[in-house]
């Protein structure tokens, strides 16, 4: 019954969210979770926070943890259009899978954002400025306002971000990046003087719902993974300061995320994993192009990741849903049979995953093949994938590794034509890596395992295939869109209308920031639309 009312909800356009979010951009009113009666006990009136803001970088916060939050704001977009997931249910076919964007839908991260997450994030810098005893919180604070707000640039592009005592301010991505790089400074440096000052290291273990050593060390690792993942993002673009800030973060005495189960993923307290919440509604299936690289390459993973198929004919088999399929509501489920989310994998309290050790890896090797570093780009490259294996308990990585197997064409089984269409496999390149390939072909190598090695974390598969092309995804099999090429693919999502329509002036200078028309096939900054070596 769930799915049935956030389905009503979400058609509806997802009525209320102005009354979440008016007055988020005035810096005499911090809103958010949690009301001063409720803080003033223990230590709670500064903490509570953190909570908020570390769920809230996957939408399941305190007090609501509701599901369909992550519905809007994940699965009805970045899911789908990164060619993780896709939901059978009709209804939700003829808007954004078909390129018809629901303002309601693509309104959510940016409206839940800021006003639910980010204020969580001013009211924590607030409480912790110029406390020289809290100055490790300060320091957290700002990393994990980097991780929050990059995914907000990422998806829309220009952004508002406050630094400590600013007035809000429209910041363009390119200008964006360059504070998330001071801001992982700052955080870095707060931290880092903390310790030195003789600090407890564990400060924040009862707060951390991310790391797993829950260590004020930890998190100068997980600043320096995330600084690393934000150059090679610019490496199209500035690759001045992407080198710069690669090595940066290479060469920091905390290291980088390197062993399987170093991962950064939400987790405990009050947390509930979404996609397990969403799969239970039965709207959580893999992609065809998810279908396609599994089966082809024979990926052990995959049945980690998803069911086999309950259709006759095929229930040994990994079958996805193509994205863009004319359906409507009322129409039969046709789809329902094809390979569904995993749920003995991913549970109710499987942490939600935001970044990997693996991705880490096959970010060193994208920074090794543009000469960033002097490591060895296979090497790199080859650890990525022996990483993630282990990471999800599978065997069998040498092989693959050897493999010269390539995604399988995909076959529309489920509707046998009446709905869907066969599409010939996009993909040519194999695990097997070659050393006289050239760097583009080993860059589709190395960004397609990097794609496998993000999963389930959409918002960061979805952002590396724009800003590279790779994976090579099928297209929708129908575009309503009057803006977005089939071909050229959704390059973003729109700002979120409702706040135009709350501060038409803000609106018009993110508008200008970004410099092209909002739409979803306006290219952000670090979308090139080619690699540039």
């Amino acid at each position: 019954m769930k799915s049935k009312y956030i389905a009503t909800l979400l058609l509806g356009g997802f009525l209320g969210f102005t009354a979440c979010t008016d007055g988020f951009e005035s810096d005499n009113e911090i809103k958010g979770g949690f009301s001063e009666e409720s803080q003033k006990q223990d230590f709670q009136n500064l903490t509570s926070p953190f909570e908020t803001i570390q769920s809230g970088i996957y939408f399941n916060y305190a007090p609501a943890g509701l599901n369909w939050v992550w519905q809007l704001t994940q699965a009805l977009s970045h899911d789908m259009y990164a060619g993780y997931f896709m939901d059978p249910t009709p209804k939700f076919m003829v808007n954004n899978a078909c390129y018809n964007l629901n303002s309601g839908w693509t309104n959510a991260e940016w409206q839940y954002t800021y006003g639910n997450i980010y204020t969580e994030v001013q009211k924590a810098e607030k409480n912790f400025n110029g406390n020289e005893q809290l100055k490790g919180y300060l320091g957290v604070t700002e990393i994990l306002k980097v991780e929050l707000m990059h995914r907000v640039a990422d998806t829309y592009g220009p952004l508002i971000y406050h630094k400590l005592g600013e007035t809000p301010r429209v910041y363009g991505l390119e200008e964006a990046y360059k504070q998330f790089f001071e801001d992982l400074d700052e955080g870095q440096k707060l931290i880092n003087e903390y310790l030195t000052a003789g600090g407890d290291n564990n400060k924040f273990k009862e707060f951390d719902m991310l790391t797993n050593g829950k260590t004020l060390k930890d998190w100068l690792t997980f600043a320096n993974s995330l600084r690393l993942r934000l150059a090679m993002r610019i490496s199209n673009v500035d690759a001045t300061t992407a080198k710069a800030q690669a090595q940066k973060a290479l060469n920091d005495k905390n290291g980088v995320l390197e062993g399987a189960k170093e991962t950064i993923a939400v987790s405990g307290r009050t947390y509930v994993n979404p996609l397990y919440g969403v799969a239970g509604w039965g709207e959580v299936y893999m992609n065809a192009s998810m279908e396609s690289i599994l089966n082809g390459y024979e990926d052990p993973r995959g049945e980690k990741w998803y069911n086999t198929a309950s259709l006759e004919g095929y229930k040994d088999k990994l079958l996805g849903i193509p994205v863009g399929l004319p359906m409507k509501d009322g129409d039969a489920n046709l789809y329902g049979a094809c390979s569904a989310l995993n749920t003995n994998t991913i549970g109710e309290k499987t942490p939600a995953v935001l970044m990997t050790a693996a991705e880490v890896w096959l970010l060193r090797a994208e920074a090794a093949l543009r000469g960033y570093t002097d490591e060895d780009a296979r090497k790199c490259y080859e650890n990525g994938i022996s990483t993630s294996f282990t990471q999800w308990d599978c065997t069998g990585a040498s092989e693959y590794l050897a493999s010269d197997k390539t995604p399988a064409d995909y076959k529309d089984v489920a509707s046998k034509g009446k709905v869907g269409k066969d599409m010939e496999a996009l993909i040519t390149v194999s695990p097997k890596w070659d050393e006289t390939a050239s760097k583009e072909v080993k860059l589709e190598k190395i960004i397609t395992q990097k794609w496998l090695a993000c999963w389930p974390e959409s918002y960061e598969a979805w952002t590396e295939q724009r800003r590279t092309g790779y994976p090579k995804l099928f297209k929708v099999q129908t575009n309503t869109s009057k803006t977005i090429d089939t071909d050229a693919m959704i390059r973003r999502l729109p700002f979120s209308t409702d706040a135009a329509e709350n501060d038409p002036a803000q609106y018009s200078e993110l508008c200008n920031k970004l410099g092209k028309d909002d739409n979803g096939g306006t290219r952000l900054w670090w979308d090139a639309g080619k690699n540039n070596f």
